[in-house]
């Protein structure tokens, strides 16, 4: 919910030690994290490490649906007791083709994934009258305490012509709501400037 990256290599060696299984959820990483936008995980080498890896085609993808990927014994075990899996449709081929764009040209988007950083790097410095959470990612939270003043502070963005909702509780602890901003690659430098002056006021 914060957009900050798990300490991947830190868990990762917790459950070496403990004998446990880590599963990691990809959704947000999914074509934007490492060079070809292959996740946090292959980023930092810990494929092998992983019992599965989550990968959403809802977000980047632009699509529906997602994949775990693991071991064959995971799958064999997927395919045949996991009810969510058992009892769905299989994607349609136009989904499937959907996909399989995306993915060939993620690799491709270097220059679009160094251009969404500059993004990120100039509104983090950039001031506001609210709390910035810390993140390295697209995602970017304000804590705007209280449900209503939440809301408030999303409707008044709206009206200026940014699409940012207000994250709320119980969705988050109380007195940790939020403005959830999620930057794109075909956001402008002038439209980060022009959202930093409006939390300024």
């Amino acid at each position: 919910m914060d957009g900050d990256k798990a300490p991947l290599r830190q868990i990762s060696a917790l459950c070496e030690k403990y004998h446990a299984h880590l599963i990691v959820d990809e959704a947000h990483a999914t074509g934007v994290v490492g060079i070809d936008g292959a996740g946090l995980v292959q980023t930092l080498g810990l494929q092998n490490r992983c019992l599965a890896r989550v990968h959403t085609f809802g977000k980047a993808c632009g699509v529906h649906g997602a994949v775990v990927l693991g071991s064959e014994n995971l799958r064999n075990y997927l395919v045949n007791f996991s009810r969510s899996f058992i009892f769905t449709t299989a994607l349609p081929e136009i989904s499937l083709a959907a996909i399989r764009a995306s993915y060939r040209i993620f690799p491709e988007l270097q220059e679009e994934r160094k251009y969404l950083s500059l993004l990120i790097n100039q509104f983090k410095v950039l001031e506001t009258k609210y709390q910035l959470l810390p993140s390295e990612t697209p995602i970017q939270s304000i804590v705007i305490p209280g449900n209503d003043n939440a809301k408030k502070e999303a409707s008044r963005l709206q009206e200026n012509g940014f699409d940012i909702r207000p994250i709320l509780y119980p969705s988050v602890p109380k007195g940790a709501e939020r403005l959830r901003i999620v930057l794109h690659s075909f956001n402008t430098t002038g439209d980060v400037t022009r959202l930093a002056q409006c939390l300024r006021k």
